[in-house]
């Protein structure tokens, strides 16, 4: 990496960081000690290596991880603690300086035993404490879940607008793959956030099909897509993205540990064939601290491995600074 490109690494943006992979390790170990969570893991070691992906695994796996960090983070004092936590080290590891965190509320009151408002509130919280210290902005996306009825989602959207003036700025859904799960029940909570002025963005095209895609552009109109790699696969898809200005939250190593793409020569092809249909994307960390990664250490292995070059890196970060969903 030369000078010129490492003078773009500078104020950058992250689009797509979930707050259950944004606590380092050793957070997590004091902050469960700090509540009094029993941990299957005694040994401080142990705990390191069983909540650290280290080698290449399958996405099924790679959610797995995300069950313990979000037991961990149930609680107001926790959830408070660990959206501090991923600001200030998004800002101090990686220069970045645009945040957009997102988590599942519902993931994180234990069933019902918390309060939903109590638990987005001391979110906004950590990042607005967060905000003060340094010289960043950030702000809170809400995600619905692919397993919940359409029931539970609805008010999860309705929690994201009745925060909407409060640093709440989007609405995403994500989670396992269910057959229950349809794109068109998301339209009524969809509808919602869009009335109260939120960004809307879709987890869609990361292990499913291109025709999903399809279905959540269609349907939902987001303005943004989580992954969407698949769309690559449907050169039709792709030019109707580039025709609506429908930005992708790129997260390459993200993509690439948890085999939704077999290598990073696949990742090449993936960027390539956007760029040629032009196709905006931002690159984003997805899970920093799980994955060991950030958007300056992204950009840093891209050009490395000639995927990118120094003016895509500056384009980059002017798509996302354009496409946030932060006033």
């Amino acid at each position: 990496m030369d000078q010129d490109t490492a003078n773009f690494l500078h104020n950058l943006v992250d689009l797509h960081l979930h707050l259950g992979a944004s606590s380092t390790p050793h957070f997590l170990w004091e902050l469960a000690h700090d509540q009094g969570i029993r941990l299957s893991e005694k040994d401080y070691f142990s705990f390191i290596d069983s909540i650290t992906i280290r080698e290449k695994t399958t996405y099924e796996k790679y959610l797995k991880f995300f069950d313990l960090t979000e037991r961990i983070q149930s609680s107001t004092f926790a959830i408070e603690k660990a959206s501090h936590e991923a600001v200030s080290r998004a800002y101090r590891k990686g220069n970045v300086t645009t945040i957009e965190i997102r988590f599942n509320p519902m993931l994180r009151n234990k069933g019902g035993e918390q309060d939903l408002d109590k638990i987005i509130f001391s979110a906004l919280v950590g990042i607005k404490k967060a905000c003060l210290e340094y010289p960043v902005t950030a702000g809170l996306l809400l995600m619905m879940d692919r397993r919940f009825p359409k029931e539970k989602n609805v008010i999860i959207a309705k929690k994201a607008a009745r925060f909407a003036g409060e640093g709440v700025v989007g609405l995403d859904i994500a989670g396992p793959l269910t057959k229950s799960f349809r794109v068109a029940d998301l339209v009524e909570p969809v509808a919602i956030a869009r009335k109260a002025d939120l960004g809307i963005t879709i987890h869609t095209g990361e292990v499913t099909g291109a025709d999903e895609v399809w279905e959540v552009v269609k349907l939902l109109t987001p303005e943004r897509i989580g992954h969407g790699i698949r769309s690559v696969d449907d050169p039709k898809l792709l030019d109707y993205l580039a025709q609506k200005k429908i930005i992708l939250e790129i997260c390459p190593t993200s993509n690439v540990q948890t085999s939704a793409v077999k290598n990073w020569e696949e990742m090449k092809v993936i960027i390539d064939r956007l760029k040629k249909h032009g196709v905006a994307f931002t690159i984003n960390s997805d899970g920093p601290e799980l994955l060991g990664t950030t958007v300056k250490e992204e950009f840093e292995k891209l050009v490395a491995k000639e995927i990118l070059t120094q003016k895509d890196v500056e384009e980059c970060t002017k798509v996302a600074k354009s496409a946030t969903f932060l006033k």
